[in-house]
């Protein structure tokens, strides 16, 4: 990114158009989705790939774009984005993003922090710490989707209830619909 921007301009150049051009003829013959997902890691564990400042330069002008792109069809569009965002979010909204999912706990985001801040700008896809379903403690998984609900609720955000990573195989099926009453008490 830092040493050979150019190179960067060029590759997201050839991206962007390509996926317009694509999706267009797809919305346009193959019919109209309800929405669109973007998907993309921004960052490692408590840390971004790269700064704000060359995210803001290299990378978000073109999604920007892209989302312009979207919104022309009515489409809202999702960033999916894995690793610490919480520094970029400027960036997400700024380019023009409708959601962001899944705001990943053991990254370093703190879901109800990021509410805080952008619940009237984006709504929030995920953000329980898929962790806490692989516990077999309902008396936490009850507790921590209680406080994330009612959290999100409390801040006015618009909340779509889900894990902040991939479901493994350590979550038992009993305790995960288990989870899954205990968001529908809320």
């Amino acid at each position: 990114l830092v040493d050979a921007p150019g190179w960067v301009h060029d590759f997201n150049r050839v991206y962007t158009d390509m996926f317009k051009f694509y999706y267009k003829i797809l919305i346009e013959e193959g019919g109209k989705p309800d929405g669109i997902w973007v998907y993309e890691d921004l960052g490692y564990k408590h840390r971004l790939f790269a700064s704000p400042k060359v995210l803001g330069e290299l990378i978000f002008p073109y999604y920007a774009e892209l989302v312009a792109f979207f919104h022309s069809y009515d489409l809202p569009v999702v960033l999916h984005t894995c690793g610490f965002t919480e520094p970029a979010l400027d960036l997400v909204v700024a380019a023009g993003f409708d959601a962001v999912n899944p705001m990943e706990h053991k990254a370093g985001n703190d879901p109800l922090r990021i509410a805080e801040k952008y619940a009237d700008k984006l709504a929030f896809v995920g953000g329980l710490d898929a962790r806490i379903l692989e516990s077999h403690d309902r008396p936490l998984i009850r507790r921590e989707i209680t406080n994330l609900v009612e959290g999100m609720k409390a801040r006015g955000a618009r909340y779509v209830f889900g894990s902040d990573h991939s479901i493994s195989t350590n979550v038992d099926y009993e305790d995960f619909k288990y989870a899954l009453e205990v968001y529908r008490e809320h």
